[in-house]
């Protein structure tokens, strides 16, 4: 069977349509019954503590808001505080909400211009939504939580060095405790980026990262998934595919498996070009992926899926349809049920 028949029954889509004429909800239709359309709006998802409510951003620097995945009602999680604009949103183990927001001042025609310069991390606890409370530590890019502890991590400006700690209350005040340097790259002269990603459950003693490096051109060339074991202080590799991008993204509660973004599929002169889909690795240290999406190919070359995260049962993926114009773009947040999935892949029926 043709590679380009074999996508097109497996995934459903149509290969002579234009992207540039459909829009979210018309996407949704042709995909298959284990993708479900949750918003057509928002970007960057994340599960709360039980996997009753997705929060995700407006927009790429904007405000929180909430779904609730049973009702579908939708609110507004920041409403009530005055900022500059909120770069990320990540749910504690104890329901409270940790922050990653820039200068207080927003500049609209450079609205992602704190991104790369030290973002402030601050907790919003559910005794008070109003107020959030600086942690006074300051990240690059996304900071990683801990799915059943209140350990966070974070990778410090210049994104060479990784800082992890503990959030504690001192009278209902969230404060970090036990900080310290976690990994440190000291070769100045090389390419170097590294970017915080997850705690690996169940037992929190590995910290999971996205190691990218490339050339004075683009920094971000090559990445892969690496793992840092606490403890041990072992350095694990998971992916090793030359020349190619693989994020680590969500990861699944058993740790045995994460969902990552990658550019594999296209041929080596189309990679590096935002051309993402997402992928269920294997962490065994095979490399093992299997391909969940597929937006990216040529037949849709202006969207991708990207920004995966796992819900506490390891049965359902909440991602976003992206664009390929930029890290973390898009527009709009869909289900991938894993049951489903596996039904559809083995002939099952209900």
């Amino acid at each position: 069977m043709k590679k380009s028949i074999f996508l097109f029954l497996l995934f459903g889509l149509p290969l002579t349509v234009a992207i540039q004429a459909q829009t979210i909800e018309s996407l949704a239709k042709e995909l298959p019954p284990h993708f479900s359309i949750l918003t057509t709006w928002g970007v960057r998802p994340e599960w709360d503590e039980k996997s009753e409510n997705i929060y995700f951003l407006n927009k790429l620097v904007g405000d929180v808001f909430k779904i609730n995945i049973a009702t579908r009602e939708v609110s507004q999680v920041t409403s009530g505080f005055y900022h500059g604009g909120i770069h990320r949103v990540l749910g504690l183990a104890n329901g409270d909400l940790l922050l990653a927001m820039g200068s207080s001042i927003f500049d609209a025609n450079n609205p992602e211009k704190d991104r790369h310069s030290g973002l402030g991390l601050y907790v919003l606890t559910k005794e008070n939504p109003n107020t959030p409370y600086a942690l006074e530590a300051y990240c690059d890019e996304g900071p990683a939580v801990s799915k059943n502890s209140l350990k966070i991590a974070w990778t410090l400006k210049g994104q060479r060095e990784i800082k992890a700690g503990e959030i504690y209350y001192e009278n209902g005040v969230p404060k970090l405790k036990d900080v310290q340097t976690v990994i440190s790259y000291q070769d100045s002269s090389a390419y170097v980026r590294l970017e915080t990603q997850d705690f690996r459950p169940p037992v929190n003693e590995e910290l999971i990262y996205t190691h990218y490096w490339g050339d004075e051109r683009d920094q971000y060339f090559n990445s892969q998934v690496f793992g840092f074991n606490l403890t041990t202080k072992e350095t694990k590799k998971y992916t090793d595919l030359p020349k190619s991008y693989n994020e680590a993204e969500g990861i699944f509660p058993s740790g045995d498996f994460m969902v990552i973004e990658s550019d594999r599929h296209q041929p080596m002169n189309e990679r590096n070009k935002y051309k993402l889909d997402i992928y269920k690795l294997k962490l065994d240290g095979s490399g093992e992926v299997e391909r969940l999406a597929d937006f990216s190919t040529r037949y849709f070359n202006r969207i991708k899926s990207d920004n995966p995260v796992v819900n506490k049962t390891g049965k359902i993926i909440a991602h976003q349809f992206g664009y390929q114009k930029g890290a973390g773009d898009g527009r709009g947040i869909f289900l991938f049920d894993l049951e489903a999935y596996e039904k559809a892949k083995s002939g099952k029926k209900d």
